[in-house]
């Protein structure tokens, strides 16, 4: 298991975006967005978009970002400084923000702090640019450190002492994402112009993820390569596949495709490899890299969402590296969570990575170690197999024997863990009662102590700890009423905001004042909670109704900001908001979430028509004579089920169902994680059972189907197939009820593309108008 990878280093770029979010927005898609508007009419409308079809083999590197043009730049607070004030918040408002991540402290002193800032071309949206920034945290003075080019994207930084940042970026001539190193001056207050990165690898494929060890010593960073080649190889490969001119694919196990791409073979592969800097300062590999799943058909991390950061751990000394991995050999990684922990050891380099997980046959994942003790690590682990909602517990391990589980009888699902640096206290992130909420969890390997939360509002991610004052970190905040904004918290007592790019954008626009939690009496005579957010017209006049349901179905509507279905949007166009954390909803307790396991038409259902009846009674500004439901993804088989109940489907004037599930057996056949449909119909298959998928199918109720309705679909959406939308639509176009169908050939599961998501909103505004006025 000794595979090297056929390149070695030079100069080049990098970038780590996933397929969803790394096109381009080209000249057509501003087309497209202006002729959209006028041409919206009573049927399928074709949104299109220039970029890579899904179906065809890597392109060839595409030419590198542009030439800087400083004449172009202009941020959103430039921008929104010189406009009046009182505007309604629009999606497009939204999509304008600076989306702010990654806080990390400087590695010595921790005065410092460096993260990354994501901007769009103002104020037209054509192309974004995601640069490192620096602040300091004793005279909030910020630099922006790289070059803020349209179409370069850094990210994935990591400190190696003081002066020095890795990072990757797309920044080279190829267009590829590659390892940049970034050298700070010794007062980085003085700069008066951006720092210009040495790139450092320059390989014929993107490098996708990247971490370094904690002494800047060791590095892992992964490429999409064949499981039995090397990048070289692999990408000479797919230049002759490319080259052949010959379309045809050929499967012999599942995955065919996953989320939003056809399977064709290549991997994410983590490749470990030693670091020094050279006597020119730059840092530069000392040894060939790894491929530490060489010959495996496997992905690290795993698809579609998993990421280094999270999923790949060095040891304190950077000797041992542990990774998280799913089964993907066989087609039961279809119907199997089972992901597990392998650890390599670079002092045994011919000796395979070791499993520490595998007697478990659910999913075990987030490996990370202890930052003193060289052989201790924490991950999360669910217990029920086939069950990716079930609870993640916080396990211990030592090496010594089994891992540990800590907190054995809490009823909260462990979101993720940070160390302190001092290896005493634990940092947890939770989801409880819709809200993403800190613990620390001082002393964790006494049976005595107990976690404290000390961050309870909003949404709370991405810890980062001081490097001296173990009580302090920086971190990602938002909630209903705000965006993303850096914090730093000193104390319950002392906590502010670090970052402030969004202040004069959102001091511009006029968003609901009133954002509450409202609990009523629901299904089994059990306690549900939603959220109310009030019309940005207030609660004077009878106002319209957007009743929201979220999809999952195990998962809630936030305290959270949101750039896709975004609360704000909705109330600053006039409506009021309800959104129902209905029975199968998570934060609310393992029990909770459990409910929904074969209930899926009947203990929600009855939540959300309870819900319903309690919000118009409680808001009584809520014109119960104008209202609209909206679901995506299971809220959007929720929508299907609800037109085919005239109980419910009559108290609406329309319904608008995003990438919703249409056939539920057919569903259980044509979906790519076969687990989901398969565990929610009670753990059985459409063969096995048919009735449990059509206990609760919404085709067999479509004669009862009355009111009008939207359907919006995404064509590479491979979780909800678009033949799920487009039968849904043909039903209703053949029963004769008014209907438009919007289509979006290159969106997934979910609408990133920001002139498509315009054109989104700019149809269910005008659908909603049309049917609520």
């Amino acid at each position: 298991m000794t595979s090297r990878s056929g390149n070695y280093i030079l100069p080049d770029d990098d970038k780590r975006m996933s397929k969803a979010k790394s096109k381009t927005f080209l000249i057509s898609a501003a087309f497209f967005l202006l002729g959209a508007v006028v041409v919206l009419i009573p049927a399928l409308v074709l949104i299109l978009r220039n970029v890579n079809c899904p179906d065809t083999p890597s392109p060839p590197a595409p030419p590198g970002p542009p030439a800087w043009n400083g004449s172009d730049y202009l941020s959103n607070s430039d921008y929104y400084k010189q406009l009046p004030e009182g505007n309604a918040f629009t999606q497009l408002d939204n999509l304008r923000l600076d989306r702010l991540s990654s806080p990390r402290f400087d590695p010595v002193d921790g005065k410092a702090v460096i993260y990354l800032r994501r901007q769009y071309h103002m104020p037209d949206l054509k192309g974004s640019s995601t640069t490192l920034h620096w602040i300091s945290l004793e005279t909030n003075k910020s630099v922006q450190l790289t070059r803020p080019i349209w179409g370069t994207s850094d990210q994935q930084f990591y400190w190696i002492d003081k002066k020095t940042i890795l990072f990757l970026s797309n920044r080279a001539s190829s267009g590829l994402n590659q390892l940049f190193q970034l050298d700070l001056p010794d007062d980085v207050s003085a700069l008066g112009n951006f720092i210009e990165p040495t790139q450092i690898t320059d390989y014929p494929l993107d490098i996708d993820n990247l971490l370094v060890n904690r002494q800047g010593t060791r590095l892992a960073f992964s490429c999409q390569v064949f499981s039995n080649l090397t990048i070289r190889q692999t990408a000479d490969r797919l230049a002759a596949e490319k080259a052949s001119g010959s379309l045809v694919y050929k499967f012999d196990k599942l995955f065919i495709r996953h989320w939003d791409e056809y399977m064709l073979g290549p991997r994410h592969h983590p490749f470990v490899v030693s670091i020094q800097r050279q006597a020119n300062g730059i840092m530069n590999f000392t040894d060939t890299p790894v491929d530490v799943l060489f010959n495996v058909d496997s992905d690290s991390p795993t698809r579609p969402f998993g990421d280094g950061k999270t999923q790949w751990s060095f040891s304190a000394s950077g000797k041992k590296f542990a990774f998280t991995r799913q089964h993907d050999e066989t087609s039961e990684v279809a119907w199997s969570t089972n992901l597990d922990i392998f650890v390599y050891d670079s002092t045994q380099p011919t000796v395979q990575p070791a499993c520490i997980t595998c007697d478990n046959k659910a999913a075990d994942t987030d490996p990370s170690y202890s930052p003193t003790d060289e052989n201790v690590l924490v991950y999360r682990a669910q217990a029920v197999p086939g069950y990716e909602s079930d609870q993640f517990k916080l396990k211990l391990y030592d090496g010594t024997g089994p891992a540990k589980t800590l907190l054995n009888d809490w009823d909260r699902s462990i979101q993720a863990v940070a160390w302190s640096l001092d290896h005493q206290s634990l940092y947890l992130e939770i989801g409880e009662e819709a809200r993403n909420v800190i613990y620390k969890f001082p002393n964790f390997t006494s049976p005595l102590s107990l976690p404290t939360r000390i961050l309870s509002t909003g949404s709370s991610h991405d810890v980062n700890n001081h490097p001296i004052n173990n009580d302090m970190f920086v971190f990602v905040h938002d909630r209903i009423s705000a965006p993303p904004n850096i914090y730093l918290f000193s104390s319950v007592e002392s906590v502010r905001p670090v970052t402030n790019h969004n202040d004069n954008l959102l001091a511009k626009v006029r968003m609901g004042k009133t954002v509450e939690a409202f609990n009523f009496t629901g299904a089994n005579n059990e306690s549900v909670w939603g959220w109310h957010v009030e019309s940005v017209n207030g609660q004077s006049t009878k106002t319209p109704l957007a009743f929201l349901i979220h999809g999952g179905p195990q998962s809630s509507w936030y305290d959270a900001w949101s750039y896709r279905w975004n609360y704000q949007v909705f109330a600053s166009k006039g409506y009021a908001v309800i959104a129902i954390n209905f029975h199968g909803s998570d934060s609310y307790g393992q029990k909770f979430t459990d409910s929904i396991t074969g209930q899926y038409g009947t203990l929600p259902f009855e939540d959300l028509k309870l819900g319903l009846t309690a919000a118009t009674t409680k808001y009584t500004y809520i014109d119960d004579k104008r209202t609209a439901a909206l679901g995506a993804s299971y809220g959007g088989f929720m929508i299907n089920w609800i037109a085919g109940h005239p109980e419910m489907s009559t108290r609406f004037n329309t319904l608008v169902c995003h990438d919703g599930l249409f056939d539920m057996r057919g569903m259980g056949y044509s979906t790519e994680e076969l687990w989901f449909s398969e565990h929610d119909a009670g753990g059985v298959t459409p063969y096995e059972n048919s009735t449990a998928f059509e206990q609760f199918n919404p085709v067999i109720h479509v004669a009862n189907w009355s009111q009008p309705m939207l359907i919006i679909h995404g064509g590479r959406d491979y979780r909800v197939p678009d033949t799920q939308g487009i039968s849904a639509f043909t039903a209703l176009q053949r029963r004769n009820i008014p209907s438009r169908m919007l289509y979006l050939p290159n969106e997934n599961h979910w609408t990133l593309n920001p002139f498509n998501s315009l054109i989104w909103y700019q149809e269910v505004f005008d659908w909603l108008s049309r049917w609520t006025k």
